[in-house]
């Protein structure tokens, strides 16, 4: 620093140059630069030129330290400061951040603009406001990933103490993963902290189904007449396997050249499901030229929003599971179907096609679930010639 080093000048205490009449004491300089303080020039005065030279070198060993170690940690990481730029202007955000709470509506509302299903906007809501509660007021460039990894490790059940469980904490990360990427497009945040959250690992899990056994005393007692609102139904969803969500959008003219037309699907994409004869025979009494085939006193359809038919539809068949004494787990008409399609036809490809899902589901799930010997018998339950109460000898 000797450029910025001046010789004794005529100075007050304040710098200011003086006559000679007012000169108290002389001074030596010390300008230092901007690129020294890090904010703006500074004149600092001292007795002697020793204690100026003195101070400037501590100034300059001060500031070349601090770079050094930034240098160091540089190295450390195999960058140069070239790259450390290109990696700040790569992730820093190029607009003022907004809190959790506004990027959360600002996301649903892209969500709806994008004509997304209501059932899916129910379930980002649901987990927004659980999101909200932990970071509602924080700005969306200050949460880091540890803080996100331990929201995910604290979630819980419906009650509140139990653990949730690992599926609910894999939505939990696709969710967050979706929300800070759409963060990062609208320029809020330089980067994704949710990007590397670790999913956890699943839980085998083995589908239940209905025995041939099971199906008949089903059968027997959903033929009832009290329960004709529910029945055609719940003969599509045992020997077609339509997804619990499907089966609202059907008419009887979905029905066509022995093919179930399926329109609306979970995925997004039409299928035809063949129908097994056994289906036909058991729908001929129920039949009609039009209509929906599912159809219940006091519900409304609304295609936009299918919960309310679904809700009562399974509540329909509780009530048909306690008479019959037989359990109907979640979605266990559904995995009934599947796995004797597979069962009697053998065909992996085939029968993921058919079901809408991927060749592996079929594999991992359904695959050995049931016999050949087993799928005979269940697609030979058929009602009897003179009454609508189903054989039960033909499935032994």
């Amino acid at each position: 620093m000797k450029d910025h080093i001046r010789p004794p000048v005529k100075v007050d205490a304040n710098g200011r140059v003086v006559t000679d009449q007012q000169v108290r004491a002389h001074r030596w300089r010390l300008n230092v630069p901007a690129s020294i303080t890090g904010t703006k020039k500074q004149r600092l005065f001292f007795k002697t030129e020793g204690e100026a030279k003195k101070h400037g070198q501590s100034l300059i060993q001060a500031r070349l330290g601090a770079g050094s170690d930034l240098l160091e940690r540089l190295r450390s990481r195999g960058m140069s400061v070239a790259d450390a730029i290109e990696y700040a202007l790569k992730h820093a955000p190029t607009k003022i951040s907004v809190d959790i709470n506004h990027a959360c509506e600002a996301y649903l509302d892209s969500k709806r603009e994008g004509n997304s299903k209501v059932r899916y906007l129910a379930g980002l809501k649901s987990q927004f406001s659980q999101i909200q509660a932990d970071f509602g007021k924080r700005t969306v460039d200050s949460i880091s990933k540890d803080e996100l990894q331990k929201f995910i490790r604290d979630l819980t059940a419906k009650d509140g103490d139990t653990p949730a469980a690992p599926k609910t904490r894999i939505n939990f990360i696709i969710t967050l993963k979706a929300l800070f990427n759409f963060a990062v497009s609208e320029g809020w945040r330089g980067e994704n902290p949710a990007a590397q959250i670790p999913r956890p690992k699943l839980d085998e899990v083995t589908i239940e189904i209905l025995t041939p056994q099971d199906v008949a005393t089903l059968l027997q007692t959903a033929e009832q007449a009290k329960y004709s609102d529910v029945f055609p139904a719940l003969l599509i969803q045992l020997f077609a396997g339509p997804r619990r969500s499907e089966i609202p959008h059907l008419t009887w003219d979905s029905i066509k050249d022995n093919y179930l037309r399926l329109e609306k699907t979970k995925v997004k994409k039409k299928r035809a499901v063949g129908l097994h004869p056994t289906l036909h025979t058991w729908l001929a009494p129920y039949s009609k030229p039009s209509g929906r085939i599912l159809e219940l006193d006091g519900v409304s359809f609304d295609s936009t929003d299918t919960r309310n038919m679904e809700d009562a539809y399974t509540y329909r068949l509780a009530q048909i599971s306690v008479e019959a004494e037989i359990a109907l787990p979640k979605n266990v008409l559904r995995h009934t179907a599947i796995t004797y399609r597979h069962a009697l036809t053998g065909d992996l490809h085939e029968t993921a096609n058919w079901a809408g899902n991927s060749p592996r589901v079929i594999e991992q799930h359904y695959r050995g679930a049931a016999t050949k010997a087993d799928a005979v018998s269940f697609y030979a339950l058929t009602p009897s010639t003179d009454s609508k109460v189903v054989s039960i000898t033909a499935s032994q």
